[in-house]
């Protein structure tokens, strides 16, 4: 899931100024034309100023705060996910019975909002927050964790190695080395 998680916000951060939306032209600056996101470099390939010419205006980019927001939404998503194991699919079994992770849920889903929109300052994020369109996204690619989980799920056992556990064939050649060194030494 991690791989899975990462390669989105590769995506987003290398190349969302080609295919992230930006709804607000307000925020598209010098490049109203464009419908994506203003990247957030403060400094363009060649050195010549980018982002860091609109910074004391807008504050951090909104490129970068989506970024952020959507990492974070992904993996309160995936929250759901780690829940369970052994390869069950009802990832919502038993959500109500944990108060505990309804509370912890609650208040990190919370903590992310009030971030992006009050954290401007303290937490390098945009000012006035992200457009609407923005955490639709955010909620959609956190969705998806879900189903690629099913689908890692579906994976049979013996496609994953698994770390520190051995073979059984492994275990037969180990007993008979076992037993030819006692013999060998009587």
């Amino acid at each position: 899931m991690a791989c899975y998680m990462v390669s989105i916000m590769w995506a987003i951060c290398f190349a969302g100024e080609h295919f992230f939306p930006e709804p607000d032209e307000k925020f598209r600056f010098d490049r109203k034309e464009i419908p994506y996101v203003y990247p957030g470099r403060r400094f363009d390939w060649d050195g010549s100023p980018l982002f860091s010419k609109f910074e004391s205006l807008y504050g951090s980019s909104r490129h970068l705060s989506n970024v952020f927001n959507i990492f974070v939404v992904m993996t309160i998503f995936n929250i759901f996910n780690a829940r369970i194991i052994n390869d069950k699919f009802n990832i919502f079994k038993g959500v109500f019975n944990n108060p505990t992770f309804c509370i912890i849920f609650l208040f990190i889903s919370g903590a992310q909002v009030l971030i992006i929109f009050v954290g401007s300052h303290a937490m390098k994020i945009t000012h006035g927050g992200l457009h609407g369109y923005h955490w639709l996204i955010a909620c959609v690619l956190g969705i998806t964790t879900w189903f690629t989980s099913a689908l890692f799920k579906c994976i049979p056992d013996h496609f994953c190695p698994q770390f520190g556990k051995k073979n059984q064939t492994d275990d037969e050649e180990n007993a008979n080395q076992s037993a030819i060194a006692k013999k060998n030494s009587s």
